[in-house]
């Protein structure tokens, strides 16, 4: 399994409108769910870092993957290119980037889970 997260930096007094391009305006997370319906996905979830007394909020996309294969077919499908605004002749992001300073992308390969049930049952 792998994680690949999406660090991004983000003006002040733009986060809530950055996060909304994840969660829908109403929070139904529409504009995720498209994810959800590629083969070898497992979850999504959005984390704000706490930054004190920093010049931009911090925002860190995270998508777990059965494989670096199945994410590699996220980042090819149809379904991506829509959700990053994106043409069949055109790379670049159309999608309203308001208050996006910049974003790193990492990938983490997953080498130990501990569930908490499982643990439980095990008595530790």
């Amino acid at each position: 399994m792998i994680i690949v997260t999406n660090t991004i930096r983000v003006e002040k007094g733009e986060l809530e409108h950055v996060v909304k391009q994840f969660t829908g305006i109403d929070g139904s997370g529409e504009p995720t769910r498209h994810i959800a319906e590629v083969e070898g996905f497992l979850g999504f979830e959005l984390w704000q870092k706490k930054l004190e007394d920093a010049d931009h909020d911090e925002l860190v996309v995270t998508s777990k993957w059965e494989s670096e294969e199945a994410q590699r077919a996220w980042l090819k499908s149809d379904s991506f290119k829509k959700a990053h605004g994106r043409t069949k002749n055109s790379r670049e992001q159309q999608r309203d980037r308001r208050g996006i300073l910049g974003n790193q992308i990492a990938q983490y390969e997953i080498l130990h889970v501990q569930d908490v049930a499982e643990a439980a049952r095990e008595g530790k």
